[in-house]
């Protein structure tokens, strides 16, 4: 499919050069929306804006859709401002929102007051939800009925439904205060007796989401309940709006970007989007880089120093210390990595955290027994020095365990702090490590020795 659409890019600046633009547009019709998106942002910046030009504004606005959050504001901004604002009309109301968000305020201000004054007040009452909320990813197109009428007449209203409404599998009832009070699905009306009261089918028992509540608690709810749309409703229950599964799927993806930064104590994915490639990786990964280098200077070195008779006197030791601290890092990051996916899931009480913690001391020790053993049988077989294989063993035994516990520990620490407990898998935690490895490592050691 790549080699494809890379194809079908050449193509479409062959015919563009040759100003065969009725062509290129006819190539374009042919594809679906997302091909028609990888193809346009193969081809140049110039080019590309020339089909945007001359191309359909419905056409426009389903490919642009599909196109990379950069691509979509640089189109917006190479665009004339009627043309921008016919387009964007176009597009579902969460959509638009999300585009207009990413552009400049000056632009997108002028976009609005382009539009009819019922669109843009719409898209505005959506844009004054935060962008990681439920507010700011539903779309207030929603099927809402009445719920005195009968299985027949919402069959009918559906017929006549207007094409924008999203999420038809769906239909949301309310009642003459406008409170939502139910929902069915079209399946059940289709099989359901066309005289029924639509109040005797549908599901009262529903799962509903305040505005401001944080976009990943959406798309917990939709994956736990196998949902197709959640909807958002105000204090008063009215329904505001849904939330749809395939908005649901860019979040996921999203927030497993940030995560997968999160692990490494790096978030120039973040940064990428006001500033250049290179100066957002420098400052995402610097900070975190200056503070690790810190305290292995003074607190890691202190350490070294600390003992550096102990060292001079039994020189066998240093050969086992980046084994030590590897260990100690490696287990750490294990158990800060499955603790936090714990933490991040559900809402769990205490019983639940303590009975993980206790998981990961007792899988800790495990390892701690096996590599202990290891290292100890290593050390002696090297030096021949009974003494040496215990000190080493329980040293790296010692720094294991520790190491699954404030592992386990620390995403808890940061979640009662209000912080994001996926923030516990960083450089800071290996650096941690190293100063705990060392500290029972030479502390065993004098003990021993």
């Amino acid at each position: 499919m790549e080699e494809r659409n890379r194809v079908l890019g050449e193509s479409l600046s062959d015919l563009l050069e040759q100003g065969r633009t009725g062509a290129a547009l006819a190539l374009l019709d042919g594809l679906q929306p997302a091909d028609a998106a990888e193809v346009l942002e193969s081809v140049p910046y110039e080019e590309r804006l020339r089909i945007f030009k001359v191309w359909d504004v419905e056409e426009s606005s389903e490919t642009l859709l599909e196109m990379s959050e950069d691509g979509q504001v640089e189109v917006m901004q190479g665009l004339a401002r009627d043309l921008a604002t016919r387009i964007i009309s176009e597009m579902p109301p969460d959509d638009a929102v999300d585009l207009l968000a990413d552009l400049p305020e000056k632009s997108s201000g002028a976009i609005l007051a382009g539009m009819s004054p019922v669109k843009a007040g719409q898209l505005r009452r959506l844009l004054a939800h935060g962008e990681d909320t439920a507010g700011g990813l539903m779309t207030p197109e929603a099927m809402r009925l009445s719920e005195e009428l009968t299985v027949a007449e919402v069959l009918e209203e559906l017929r006549e439904a207007p094409e924008n409404v999203e999420m038809i599998y769906y239909l949301y009832f309310q009642d003459e205060k406008k409170r939502l009070t139910g929902v069915c699905s079209l399946r059940e009306l289709i099989i359901a007796d066309p005289e029924m009261p639509v109040r005797e089918i549908m599901h009262r028992n529903l799962i509903t989401v305040d505005p401001i509540e944080d976009q990943e608690k959406v798309a917990s709810l939709i994956d736990r309940y196998d949902l197709l749309a959640l909807p958002v409703v105000d204090g008063e229950g009215r329904l505001l709006g849904i939330v749809t599964v395939d908005d649901v799927m860019d979040v996921l993806e999203e927030e497993a970007r940030e995560d997968i930064y999160s692990l490494a104590g790096s978030w120039e994915a973040e940064e990428s989007r006001e500033r250049p490639p290179f100066l957002a990786a420098v400052i995402g990964r610097l900070p975190w880089v200056l503070i690790a280098l810190t305290l292995e200077l003074l607190v890691a070195g202190g350490i070294l120093r600390a003992f550096s008779r102990t060292l001079q006197e039994h020189i066998a030791l240093v050969f086992f210390i980046p084994a030590i601290l590897s260990m100690g890092a490696t287990v750490s990051l294990q158990s800060a990595t499955r603790m936090s996916l714990d933490v991040l899931g559900e809402e769990g009480e205490r019983r639940r955290y303590a009975r993980s913690i206790a998981g990961e001391l007792l899988i800790g020790t495990g390892i701690a027994l096996a590599c202990g053993l290891a290292i100890s049988l290593f050390a002696w077989f090297m030096h021949e020095n009974t003494r040496l294989g215990l000190v080493v063993g329980v040293a790296m035994a010692c720094t294991v365990v520790f190491a699954a516990l404030v592992g386990s520990l620390l995403p808890l620490i940061l979640k009662a702090m209000g912080r994001d407990p996926s923030k516990a898998s960083q450089p800071f935690l290996a650096t941690a490590m190293d100063i705990l490895g060392l500290a029972v490592y030479f502390l065993v050691g004098t003990s021993l020795i």
